[in-house]
């Protein structure tokens, strides 16, 4: 009977231990994964914070010669004799224009924020930061449209024909216009990142 009872203990505290040992292998394992996710998670918005960052610079540089551009094409939209000469060489709008050669370098990124939308950790990302994150994107990609209005306006045939081409100079203005308001709001937006993400910039 003694022997018995020994047995009976004796397996007893055996599946107790098997037990533990599953459950305590169970949550070590969960918390191994967690932390994982975490360090995946915390990676992926690094990731997008350097882009940030990066743009954020971009637009700083650019910004200035943007409004430059604008008081340009608003005087020049306005002077007769400029738009004698537009009307003979549509190609001279950009010469008066472009100190720079070019209306900006490059646009600004959006890979990084393309890969982690479609990326199953996005859902661990603080919903403040994802939703200032989607603000300053969604901006940064419709800020882009009315210049790229006023180039193909720029770049259709029949521009700079004497009947239409102070309207159109007048259409390219108010089109450079939105796009520098545009620009502005994304820079609000930066700023509002800057402080949520804690990004350094300097």
């Amino acid at each position: 009977m003694e022997n018995k009872n020994s047995s009976l203990k004796q397996f007893i505290t055996q599946f107790i231990l098997i037990v533990f040992s599953v459950v305590l292998g169970l949550y070590l394992s969960e918390r191994i994964e967690d932390r994982k996710k975490k360090r995946e998670s915390e990676e992926l918005l690094s990731t997008i914070k350097s882009e940030v960052v990066d743009n954020i610079r971009l637009i700083e540089e650019w910004q200035p010669y943007h409004l430059e551009i604008n008081n340009n094409l608003d005087s020049l939209s306005k002077d007769e004799e400029f738009i004698e000469e537009f009307i003979d060489n549509r190609y001279t709008l950009l010469d008066k224009l472009l100190t720079k050669g070019t209306f900006m370098g490059r646009r600004p990124a959006s890979d990084a924020w393309d890969i982690a939308k479609s990326h199953p950790l996005i859902v661990n990302i603080d919903y403040e930061k994802w939703m200032i994150l989607s603000r300053v994107y969604n901006q940064q990609e419709v800020t882009f449209e009315p210049a790229m209005e006023l180039i193909e306006l720029l770049e259709s045939r029949d521009v700079n024909e004497q009947s239409v081409a102070q309207q159109n100079l007048e259409i390219m203005a108010n089109h450079w216009r939105d796009f520098v308001a545009r620009e502005e709001q994304l820079v609000y937006y930066f700023r509002q990142a800057e402080e949520i993400l804690n990004l350094a910039t300097d």
